[in-house]
């Protein structure tokens, strides 16, 4: 069967679109349009840009936002509400984490008020970090894109979270959280997505330094969803979730799967997963 990949600079890496079954020239059209939409929502979701419509609103403090924005603010809110440590609000935690420093802030998700469009903050301290699902909503729409064009069967790499498309069955490896080149754990999927949070994947100089902050007891968390969005952002607040707090989320969405990696490498997984 015709395969063909596809590559471009995204997410701070190298993203990729593979598609199944059909010819160079129509794979090579659609994926084109995709990572084309994907620099355009980039354009509205990167922390680190001073041009980006949320480096905007982090600054002006008050901002009528695009609808995607609002769509990804409002999810990642809903969540907020159920996991105390999975909070959006406090992106300058995040950036002294990243210059290797452990600086807090005195604010909340609470703190951030919409009102129709229009996104406002209380508290001076707030930088709003979509960082744990702007990532999925953007693959999910590049997929969007390439079924509107189309495509069947694909798979897309962002940088190791990965959307597959249609009905062909893949078989994925966890990476094993600490023995690096190693594998974990074994996944089939379909027309499903895979997200994995843990801390071997940025850190300094430890584990416990890593960039997820208000980290519990897991060092990985791997969630399959129907789309990206669902499971990098769930994978995220899982992470930092307490027991009583994972339950609810775990309990509220019954179509996701999960495969658990605690601090003394015991895994728990989701019934059916192999």
């Amino acid at each position: 069967m015709e395969e063909y990949t596809f590559e471009e600079n995204l997410f701070g890496g190298t993203a990729k679109i593979i598609v199944y079954g059909i010819p160079e020239s129509l794979s090579k059209k659609a994926a084109y349009k995709a990572f084309k939409e994907a620099k355009r929502l980039h354009k509205i979701f990167n922390f680190y840009d001073p041009k980006s419509e949320l480096s905007r609103l982090n600054k002006k403090r008050k901002l009528k936002v695009s609808k995607e924005l609002l769509e990804v603010l409002t999810k990642a809110l809903e969540v907020s509400k159920l996991v105390k440590d999975y909070d959006v609000s406090k992106g300058k935690e995040i950036l002294s984490r990243k210059e290797g420093k452990n600086e807090k802030v005195d604010c909340s998700y609470k703190d951030i008020k919409i009102d129709k469009r229009k996104v406002s903050f209380t508290n001076e301290e707030i930088l709003i970090d979509l960082g744990s699902v702007a990532k999925g909503y953007i693959t999910d729409k590049m997929g969007d894109v390439l079924k509107k064009n189309r495509i069947k069967e694909f798979a897309i790499d962002s940088r190791g979270d990965i959307l597959f498309g249609g009905l062909f069955n893949h078989v994925i490896e966890i990476e094993h959280p600490r023995k690096k080149g190693k594998s974990i754990g074994v996944l089939n999927v379909f027309n499903e997505a895979v997200a994995t949070s843990g801390d071997y994947k940025q850190f300094q100089k430890s584990f416990e330094n890593s960039h997820i902050i208000n980290k519990k007891d897991f060092v990985s968390v791997t969630v399959i969803s129907k789309n990206l969005c669902d499971a990098d952002l769930y994978a995220t607040a899982i992470v930092v979730s307490k027991k009583s707090e994972r339950e609810k989320l775990l309990s509220s969405n019954k179509n996701m799967r999960y495969f658990i990696v605690d601090k003394n490498l015991k895994v728990t997984r989701s019934k059916g997963l192999i």
